[in-house]
């Protein structure tokens, strides 16, 4: 708390100031250099047990700053911290929350880096309209997007869009490793349609998992639906899966993804189970 405190404290001091400064800033600050400023301006709140570094770093949306992800390594989990940074590294906020008001746009640049290979999907393949979802199994909000954004999707878009299904399991989900690696395992080996069921059974019963008892209520869950799909569930830790999830969320980190779910509607990035943004974006993109 000592901690979130401070860096509200940090953000309230520089806000005040920030539009002014923007616009004078012109050097590229570095991943290296705001690692060096954090460390030395947040010295005191952290423990000598962390070891820090900056994950993803790009241009943010809003011209003159910079975005990334400060990742807490520590043994027992990783945290991350989201920031928004000027160009000159003077100025920072964490935790930003950026609402793109000027309508969805299709970025074709963004699209091209999301790897589709492999991917469970549903929908037309042969559409116009691509969708990736990047979800935890354990998210509340993203059971709410497996059971009413996405069937409402494909009830009024059944034969226009194709929608794609990626890992995005959170540090703090202790479960959703295991539902992330289980439910790859299954899309690899058994293809998309025997995910989509997994999927659907695991978010239906969401409330029903936890850590210790995955294993065993996955079996009881494949048992009364009579999937064969026990392969999986004693091969899910295999190295060939964590690394499909690992690539999964290294891609996610790369694009700006911080929670979930996060939907890309060609490209565009949409943050939350929003259907109304979605099918705005569907709408405009498909005239």
């Amino acid at each position: 708390m000592r901690f979130l405190f401070i860096l509200f404290i940090a953000l309230f001091i520089t806000s005040c100031d920030f539009k002014e400064k923007i616009s004078g800033a012109s050097s590229q600050i570095s991943r290296e250099q705001v690692l060096e400023k954090f460390k030395k301006n947040f010295s005191d709140v952290i423990s000598s047990d962390v070891i820090l570094s900056v994950s993803s770093f790009k241009d943010s949306p809003i011209e003159g700053l910079k975005e990334g992800v400060i990742l807490f390594k520590s043994l027992e989990d990783t945290k991350q911290l989201s920031f928004l940074i000027t160009n000159d590294g003077n100025y920072i906020i964490f935790n930003p929350e950026i609402y793109n008001l000027s309508g969805p746009k299709r970025n074709d640049e963004i699209l091209s880096k999301i790897n589709l290979e492999k991917i469970p999907n549903k929908g037309n393949p042969k559409s116009k309209i691509v969708i990736v979802e990047y979800s935890d199994f354990q998210c509340p909000a993203c059971k709410y997007g497996a059971t009413k954004v996405l069937p409402a999707l494909e009830a009024e878009f059944s034969n226009e869009v194709n929608i794609y299904f990626k890992h995005f399991p959170l540090s703090f989900h202790k479960w959703a490793d295991d539902a992330a690696r289980l439910t790859s395992c299954i899309s690899l080996e058994f293809g998309s349609d025997e995910f989509w069921k997994m999927h659907d059974l695991i978010f239906l019963n969401q409330e029903n998992f936890t850590e210790a008892n995955f294993k065993t209520q996955v079996s009881k869950l494949l048992i009364e639906k009579n999937l064969d799909l026990d392969t999986c569930l004693e091969r899910y830790n295999d190295e060939k899966y964590d690394k499909f999830v690992q690539d999964s969320i290294g891609e996610a980190k790369s694009l700006g993804v911080n929670s979930t779910p996060t939907f890309f509607v060609n490209g565009h990035m949409i943050k939350g189970a929003d259907l109304l943004k979605i099918v705005e974006a569907i709408n405009k993109f498909s005239k």
